[in-house]
């Protein structure tokens, strides 16, 4: 019999906002993904008058869902990952901070089988950019459960609606002024709490904890950035755009970003750059952190 190999290319991957995944659900295009199960095993540990363990002493333990799925994405598909990442459903075209996040279900097919996980959230999520290059989404998703794997073929059958991914020279960082950048990465973190197991093999629920939010980048050290070294400890407030001309923006609005202060160093003969981690925070009734996302289509 002819072994039929699972090849990554093959792969796709859907969420929905919950069972059951079909025909309505939403497909991505994706970089890759590492999403899984991972169970334990307990065992006694007493005194047994030998070194060896015994097969039949063992019972299953708790799992636990999670991993990263790394994705390019287009604007449609921002629109779909915002409010799963910042807790709020859109108002028009603005994504707000809430203080708690949506779950939903994560489809993968990975072509032996196919494989469901419920109950899922997004702990942490990461945008980053560098010269020449896409910008990026990385999603670190915490879940409950890792569904009966389906037989192959029987992800549904999807469309991915295609479209223009933002790349790291649609980017603009605005601190007073436009900087130019050679990177950035920019970190929501919902800080879960992803150990309430109680008295399951599963997690009774994912409730969210901290929020922290930070804006990297990395600059040139020469006479136009000099005063974004050593800035007043009050912080100051700050844009992330990313625009594809006629077609879309996507603008991250920060109210208040705080950067200490960490000098810029000589590594070699190429130029200085000054490394900037700016942490966004709250400024009066202001969220730290407001998403306008719209498009610029005529």
């Amino acid at each position: 019999m002819t072994n039929a190999l699972a090849l990554g290319h093959q792969a796709q991957l859907c969420t929905d906002a919950a069972s059951p995944i079909d025909t309505s659900s939403e497909p991505f295009e994706f970089v890759s993904e590492d999403v899984r199960k991972t169970g334990l095993h307990i065992e006694r540990a007493g005194i047994r008058g030998t070194r060896s363990h015994d097969a039949a002493d063992v019972r299953d333990g708790p799992y636990s869902v999670a991993g990263t799925i790394v994705m390019e994405p287009t604007p449609v598909e921002l629109a779909i990952w915002l409010p799963r990442i910042l807790g709020a459903a859109a108002d028009g075209n603005t994504y707000a901070l809430a203080e708690t996040v949506p779950d939903f279900v994560l489809c993968i097919d990975r072509i032996s089988k196919v494989f469901t996980y419920t109950g899922c959230k997004v702990n942490r999520c990461v945008f980053s950019g560098s010269a020449g290059g896409m910008l990026q989404m990385a999603l670190e998703i915490v879940g409950k459960t890792e569904a009966a794997v389906g037989a192959a073929g029987s992800f549904p059958a999807l469309t991915i609606v295609e479209g223009s991914s933002y790349i790291f020279s649609d980017v603009v960082l605005t601190l007073t002024s436009a900087r130019g950048i050679a990177n950035f990465d920019l970190t929501i973190d919902n800080h879960l709490i992803a150990d309430r197991f109680l008295n399951a093999v599963t997690l009774a629920e994912i409730p969210e904890g901290d929020r922290t939010i930070t804006l990297r980048a990395m600059p040139a050290y020469d006479t136009d950035n000099t005063d974004l070294y050593g800035q007043a400890v009050a912080g100051a407030a700050g844009t992330l755009i990313f625009e594809i001309a006629t077609v879309y923006r996507t603008t991250f609005t920060f109210a208040k970003l705080q950067a200490p202060p960490e000098s810029p160093v000589v590594g070699g003969k190429g130029e200085i750059m000054l490394p900037l981690t700016m942490i966004a925070r709250q400024s009066g009734e202001t969220k730290e952190l407001v998403v306008t996302h719209e498009s610029l289509a005529v």
